[in-house]
């Protein structure tokens, strides 16, 4: 039997608004990448550079700015710190694992998708922690989607809940705000709309998928 019982999501969700006070500007200044680079997109006319410029965002700058996001932010609700230059340099060390580590992760969950959308998504549910290892651990890439998918083994409902609560009070209402800009979400105001927006509502996001997996470790001995 597998105790879940003692995780709950939205128990996580007060708990993401308690901590973030704390983490919140050390976690922009940690994707501010993303949003340079999201902007540049935007405005500047890029033509075959753009596309360019997109390879190096999604293979380097998120696996990158993700992995040092993961490992500040558990390294600061553990009780353990870092600054934001030494997050930046540890996911800098292990760069080519989390790279890796996200591809693996992009491949398996597009498999799932291919051969029908539900396993797909239960895919993607399964190893929504896929980074978390390398990040934290130094784990191997192999190693870290492995550890998301036995942590998650028996837990995707619980994980599943979690990243629809997080749609619901995160990702809905910025939604809402962009339908509000422009219905066609083809204009220049909602495209810098969405990139400013997504990126502050990131920060919150992180810390409760961090908290997550913390208390999923916390139980992982009671998998019997």
């Amino acid at each position: 039997m597998i105790a879940t019982q003692r995780i709950s999501a939205r128990n996580l969700l007060r708990e993401t608004f308690a901590a973030i006070g704390s983490v919140y500007i050390p976690l922009l200044m940690i994707a501010s990448p993303s949003l340079i680079l999201g902007l540049l997109n935007i405005f500047a006319k890029l033509g075959s550079a753009g596309i360019a410029l997109n390879i190096i965002y999604c293979f380097l700058v998120v696996p990158l700015c993700s992995g040092a996001g993961i490992l500040y932010n558990y390294r600061s609700l553990t009780g353990n710190k870092v600054t934001v230059e030494s997050a930046f340099k540890q996911a800098n060390r292990n760069v080519f694992q989390l790279i890796l580590s996200y591809i693996m992760y992009a491949l398996l969950v597009m498999a799932g998708l291919i051969v029908l959308i539900i396993p797909g998504y239960y895919v993607m549910f399964r190893l929504t922690f896929s980074l978390y290892g390398t990040a934290i651990d130094n784990s191997s890439a192999l190693d870290s989607v492995s550890s998301s998918w036995e942590l998650t083994k028996g837990r995707w409902w619980l994980v599943f809940r979690s990243g629809l609560l997080n749609f619901i009070v995160f990702l809905l209402p910025v939604t809402l705000v962009l339908l509000l800009i422009d219905p066609t979400a083809k204009s220049l105001a909602a495209h810098v709309a969405s990139t400013v927006l997504g990126f502050l509502v990131g920060p919150l996001m992180s810390v409760y998928f961090v908290l997550l997996y913390l208390r999923l470790r916390e139980t992982a001995a009671t998998i019997k």
